[in-house]
């Protein structure tokens, strides 16, 4: 299923508030490298806090109803753990 521009945006939004350099010659200061087939980004290793931005990420599905039966499994470690 692919995510939908305005969810994009916001993963955008996302990867650029979690960049830990300014600079960066992998990504070229926008916090991504590409997106997929689904539409989704795929995150600069060398520049963002991973963790941040799945947190921001999860934070940001958990919200949205549509998303957070695409992303379910985000939310399964929770559920093992409580």
């Amino acid at each position: 299923m692919k995510l939908a521009e305005k969810h994009l945006e916001k993963a955008k939004k996302i990867a650029v508030q979690n960049r830990k350099k300014k600079n960066c010659k992998i990504c070229f200061g926008r916090g991504y490298v590409g997106t997929t087939l689904e539409n989704t980004l795929v995150l600069c290793h060398k520049c963002v806090d991973m963790e941040k931005a799945l947190l921001d990420w999860k934070n940001y599905v958990k919200d949205v109803p549509e998303l957070k039966e695409q992303y379910k499994e985000l939310f399964e470690e929770e559920i093992k753990n409580v």
